[in-house]
């Protein structure tokens, strides 16, 4: 419940310099003092904030067959970025973003700009492209959205949209505010162009009349997990309490017998989360359990999504699990955020004739070990105990592996460059980690990618492991330069069995498709319409997890379609691939560890998609309520990165 901000400019009356609130570190964004101004001022109980932007008159580049729109100041700064929505027009935008009291109204957006001066277009708008990362399929190349296109409506819909949501950043519940400038927008029926060089945007905004949420600290962690497994997690439970984390334990059917809201067992635990963060406070949340063994029913439910991209999806894909909805309690005005927003009961749905009101910022900082048996929960619960009771050795724990190759063949992106993805992504994640000693296997002759050779570079142990590729729920691969055609031998599931690295866990990142749904089951043989790569005992994340004797500490991996971004639309000498969609989210990641010094797993986790829906969540950008929906977490929320080392509360 912060406004700290705000309030200091009220009580000394400044006119100040501003361009994005206390987020600026989660975008890489930099404030500039010569084009942004802000002024804020209360009256009665309506507040205001208005700020004033400038632009320099843009440039309109040949791209290989395409045009790309350039403003001077993306040459200096990162300011104004580019719009890079799959399908979409490659549009310069501004983005600031208020963090303001938890559960404020935003009563109006009002703007004033210049007169629009019309700029003809020599040849046809760049459109941001992506490829999926799917084992065994030809790469989807994303084209042009023909709706915009080939429409008589500008794009964007106005020269000023917003997004309001309300979760988590850096462990203080906040009511986000996005606004996104446009400079120029796209009139695609007079194939032109409009610019405006300056604007004044006023904010309009009213706090609560008292917090949405009070300051209870009884309990830190709060674990859903079935009665059979309470005795075996009760060991974690005093680790947790030890080393200050205030835990509770309880198993869903007392959830069930005891919530009365909810319509279904997957809402009533949700319903009771949030009487948790309420009544207790809690912080971190965990779901002990998956399947129940190899039958259809679940020990903890899910729930699916159906944010369904209609030209995105390299093959229908209806519904694909997603954890982030037991973590998004509220929405930005601190009311109860259903996914049903029709009441249909049909959750999470987006599609052609329907958009489901979805906040999607997380409010609790969730992460789960879907044991599907008591020698799983065991096993996690020794990995935990034991990683974080010991500081962990910088002689194996400083190691980023990396393991990567060329993810696509060259001639997928319009134009055509010629990158190496995998290792390109690799080596940026090199420059985040600058403590960190890499560990490169990347495909390449003579080095193939397969049981051997990863088997042996995690046996050395590492503090992080990065995969970037392609993926199925039981295996993951990637091509060999230089053409990114021939696929390596892989990694699969089975090749987990022969991994010795016993205490020596990373935290593994992965980049594919379908590494993480972990509903996959043996029982789906006898559906004749599920593929192949579903008839598992469990997924590749999940294996590589709850690996006895070896393994990761943590795993985050997608349930659904894995989306990289193609070529380098905006021109701006930055590949795509690691600008949006999966790449952005991988590298911020290890990013908050490697150069911000953040050591709780959940916290990078839950702020990591926080920290992407503010920069790019958009009002039509379906891909990115999809990207965070699938990014899951298979660890311990509370985990301290590198172990505590033998501390004890009541010593310190």
């Amino acid at each position: 419940m912060k406004n700290t901000f705000y309030r200091k400019l009220v009580a000394i009356g400044l006119f100040v310099i501003f361009v994005v609130s206390s987020c600026v570190s989660a975008f890489g964004i930099q404030s500039i003092e010569q084009n942004k101004s802000i002024n804020t001022s209360n009256k009665s109980e309506v507040k205001y904030i208005e700020y004033n932007l400038s632009f320099s008159y843009p440039e309109v580049v040949e791209h290989g067959n395409f045009w790309v729109v350039r403003i001077k100041e993306t040459n200096h700064n990162r300011y104004v970025l580019y719009d890079l929505d799959p399908g979409k027009p490659v549009l310069p935008v501004n983005i600031s973003v208020f963090e303001l009291m938890f559960g404020s109204e935003i009563v109006d957006i009002e703007f004033e700009h210049s007169t629009p001066e019309i700029i003809d277009l020599p040849g046809p708008l760049a459109f941001s492209q992506a490829t999926f990362d799917t084992i065994g399929n030809e790469p989807l190349r994303i084209t042009m959205d023909e709706n915009i296109y080939d429409g008589d409506e500008p794009y964007p819909s106005d020269w000023v949209l917003k997004n309001t949501g309300g979760g988590l950043l850096q462990g203080e519940h906040t009511t986000f505010l996005t606004v996104r400038v446009y400079p120029v927008r796209f009139f695609p029926i007079d194939h032109n162009l409009q610019f405006i060089s300056d604007i004044t945007v006023k904010i309009s905004y009213k706090e609560p009349s008292e917090p949405i949420l009070n300051d209870n600290n009884v309990y830190d962690l709060l674990i859903i997990a079935p009665l059979t497994y309470k005795r075996h997690i009760k060991p974690l439970i005093k680790h947790k309490e030890k080393f200050g984390i205030k835990t509770k334990f309880v198993s869903p059917l007392i959830i069930y017998l005891t919530t009365k809201c909810g319509r279904d067992n997957a809402e009533k635990i949700k319903y009771y989360i949030k009487n948790e963060i309420e009544e207790s406070g809690i912080k971190y949340v965990l779901l002990f359990g998956g399947r129940r063994g190899q039958r259809l029913r679940w020990n903890i439910p899910i729930r699916y999504s159906r944010v369904i991209p209609p030209d995105e999806q390299e093959y229908p894909e209806q519904s694909f699990i997603s954890d982030l909805y037991y973590a998004d309690i509220y929405d930005s005005r601190g009311n109860f955020s259903s996914w049903d927003s029709n009441n249909d009961g049909v959750f999470s749905q987006w599609n052609g004739t329907f958009r489901e009101e979805m906040d999607l910022y997380p409010d609790v900082y969730l992460g789960r070990l879907p044991c599907r048996y008591v020698f799983e929960v065991k096993t996690m619960v020794n990995k935990i105990i034991k990683y974080e009771k010991e500081k962990s050795d910088e002689s194996w724990f400083k190691n980023l592996l990396l393991v990567a190759g060329d993810s696509y063949a060259n001639n997928y992106s319009l134009p055509p460059i010629q990158i190496n993805e995998g290792e390109l992504i690799s080596e940026k994640a090199i420059t985040l980690m600058p403590d960190f000693n890499p560990v490169r296997l990347y495909a390449r002759e003579g080095q193939d990618i397969n049981r051997t050779t990863v088997n042996a570079a995690m046996d050395k142990g590492a503090g992080f492991a990065y995969f970037c590729g392609h993926g199925s729920a039981g295996s993951w691969s990637t091509h060999f330069p230089p053409d990114g055609k021939k696929w390596t031998t892989g990694y699969t599931y089975k090749d987990m069995i022969y991994l010795k690295n016993k205490e020596k866990l990373p935290i593994s990142v992965v980049g594919g498709c379908h590494n993480g749904q972990y509903d996959v089951t043996m029982l789906n043989l006898l559906d004749q319409n599920c593929d192949y790569y579903s008839w598992l005992p469990k997924c590749w994340a999940w294996w590589l997890t709850s690996k006895i004797g070896g393994g990761t500490i943590a795993t985050i991996a997608n349930t659904g379609l894995g989306t990289h971004g193609d070529g380098d639309m905006d021109n701006n000498s930055i590949a795509d691939y690691i600008e949006i969609l999966d790449g952005w989210l991988e590298l911020r990641f290890l990013e908050l560890y490697g150069s911000e010094g953040k050591d709780i797993l959940g916290e990078n986790h839950g702020d990591t998609l926080t920290g992407y829906l503010l920069k790019f969540r958009g009002d039509d950008a379906m891909m990115d309520v999809k990207m965070v929906q699938q990014w899951q977490l298979f660890g311990d929320p509370s985990l301290k990165i590198g172990g505590y080392g033998e501390v004890v509360i009541g010593d310190i």
